[in-house]
């Protein structure tokens, strides 16, 4: 891990966002929440975007300068899939507030790896992140700073949803996938 953070100058406990950066991600929404967190003092550290450039991201860059962030903020493109498990345990949380998502696997990736997370509450992310997660309302930037305040300054908190992320993660296995195919199989084929 150490080697990976080192890479991009960074230190342990900064704010993650992984994916593309493109409407649906709702990154904009993300920066003002981290301008809020910042503004009340609540970290001092870096904001993190892991990911390609998707359609229209240039308003996420317009959007760093608007807010005075451009010094806080890191924009880390053609990261590899290899170093993605150290970027997340350097985390002091994973801020995935996306409008939509068909399978949230960065929210999977990172309870995997013990990093709390923080979630829209949209599509497929409750499911996935379950209990073991906050979950806010992505068009509520205030919402967000809450959240990302909480689990950055209550440790108690911090470390139940490492545990609980943990938890949450083994329950989606490549095991546990078969084996709730083969029942579906089964309902359909004995309905049949």
């Amino acid at each position: 891990m150490t080697a990976v953070l080192a890479t991009h100058g960074l230190t342990p406990g900064y704010v993650l966002f992984v994916g593309t950066l493109e409407p649906r991600k709702n990154v904009p929404g993300l920066l003002r929440a981290y301008r809020l967190v910042r503004d009340r003092g609540v970290t001092e550290e870096p904001l993190v975007l892991v990911g390609g450039k998707g359609w229209l991201y240039q308003d996420v860059f317009e959007q760093t300068d608007r807010l005075g962030l451009r010094e806080h903020v890191r924009f880390l493109h053609g990261v590899e899939d290899a170093a993605l498990p150290a970027l997340y345990n350097g985390a002091g949380v994973l801020v995935i507030p996306s409008f939509y998502e068909g399978f949230g696997l960065t929210a999977l990736e990172a309870m995997a790896c013990g990093t709390p997370v923080i979630a829209a509450q949209r599509a497929s992310l409750p499911e996935v992140v379950g209990e073991a997660g906050l979950l806010v309302d992505p068009d509520d930037p205030q919402a967000i700073a809450d959240a990302m305040a909480r689990v950055l300054n209550d440790r108690v908190l911090h470390s139940a949803m490492r545990v609980s992320g943990l938890a949450q993660a083994a329950r989606f296995t490549w095991e546990q996938t078969a084996r709730t195919t083969l029942a579906v199989y089964r309902a359909v084929l004995g309905s049949a």
